[in-house]
C-alpha cells in the first residue's frame, strides 16, 4: 500500500471485484489501510508485468557499486512492479524501512508459493544456514511490537526475528545476499560450503512475518537483500534509481 491508495483503486488497478479484494483479504469495505500493508491479489484480468529484460532508463544516471550478473534468485522471476517491494519502502509496524527486494507472486512475474526454490544469486561461501528455527509465537510477536513502539526503532535482534529462517552468502570484497522468510534450507546447505550463482540454497515461506502467526500462509515470498558493507544497494535514494541500480545489477552487461 502506498500513500492515497483505496480498497476500490486498488481493485480498479488489477481488475478485480471490490467484494474479491477485501473477501481475500479478510478485511472489510470499511476496514482502514495502512502504508507498507501488503495484499493478496487473486484473479485479476491485468496482464503481469513483462518478465524479459527490462532497459535502463538513460536519463538516470547510476553508480553501481554491485556491478553486473547478479542472479534473482527465483527462477523465471522479474524486479518487483511495486516500489513498495523494494529497498527504503516504509514499514511502519517495525518502525523501519525495507532492506532488500520482495518477490510476491504478482508483482513478480511468477507464482512464489509456499516451498518454491530460492537460488542463489552469485557463488560465494555460506556463512549462515538456519537448519534450527524457531517459529515466532503470538507472545512473541506482541513482546517485539510493543518494543518497537516503546523504543521507536527495531533493535538487530527484532529485525533478525522479523527476518524469520536465513540464509547468508559471502560473495567477497564486502557483498553479501542474504535470502529470509525461508521455509526450508537445503539440507546440504552448510556453513563454511562454497555455492554457485543458480544453486539451490531454501525453499520460500513467510517466516518471521507477523503474518506467519496471525495468517499463516498469506504472507508467502522471498525477502531478498544485496548487502555492501553495512548498507544495502540501493540505501536512501530515490525509487527511479533503486529500480535502475537492481536493473544494472540483474541485467546489466
Amino acid at each position: 500500500m502506498e500513500d492515497g491508495d483505496t480498497l476500490g483503486g486498488i481493485a480498479d488497478r488489477f481488475g478485480i471485484s471490490l467484494d474479491t479484494l477485501a473477501s481475500t483479504n479478510g478485511l472489510t469495505l470499511e476496514s482502514l489501510l495502512s502504508v507498507g500493508q501488503v495484499l493478496r491479489i487473486v484473479g485479476s484480468t491485468v496482464p503481469r508485468p513483462s518478465d524479459s529484460a527490462p532497459t535502463l532508463d538513460p536519463s538516470i544516471e547510476i553508480d553501481n557499486p554491485a556491478g553486473t550478473g547478479w542472479l534473482i534468485p527465483v527462477e523465471g522471476a522479474c524486479i518487483p512492479s511495486d516500489d513498495n517491494q523494494m529497498p527504503n519502502s516504509p514499514r511502519e509496524y517495525r518502525n523501519g524501512v525495507h532492506e532488500g527486494v520482495d518477490f510476491f507472486t504478482d508483482f513478480a512475474c511468477v507464482d512464489v508459493e509456499m516451498g518454491t526454490p530460492a537460488l542463489a544469486s552469485q557463488a560465494g561461501r555460506v556463512i549462515r544456514a538456519d537448519h534450527i528455527y524457531k517459529p515466532m509465537t503470538q507472545t512473541e510477536l506482541d513482546e517485539l511490537l510493543l518494543e518497537v513502539e516503546a523504543l521507536g526503532y527495531s533493535t538487530t535482534r527484532a529485525l533478525d526475528r522479523f527476518r524469520g529462517r536465513q540464509v547468508w552468502i559471502d560473495h567477497g570484497d564486502g557483498f553479501k545476499t542474504r535470502y529470509a522468510h525461508l521455509e526450508g534450507v537445503s539440507e546440504d546447505l552448510l556453513v563454511g560450503a562454497s555455492v554457485e550463482r543458480g544453486d539451490l540454497i531454501g525453499f520460500i515461506g513467510d517466516s518471521g512475518t507477523p503474518e506467519s502467526v496471525t495468517n499463516p500462509g498469506f504472507e508467502n515470498h522471498l525477502h531478498f537483500e544485496l548487502r555492501i558493507g553495512s548498507s544495502f544497494l540501493g540505501e536512501g535514494e530515490p525509487p527511479e534509481v533503486v529500480r535502475a541500480l537492481y536493473t544494472d545489477a540483474f541485467f546489466g552487461e
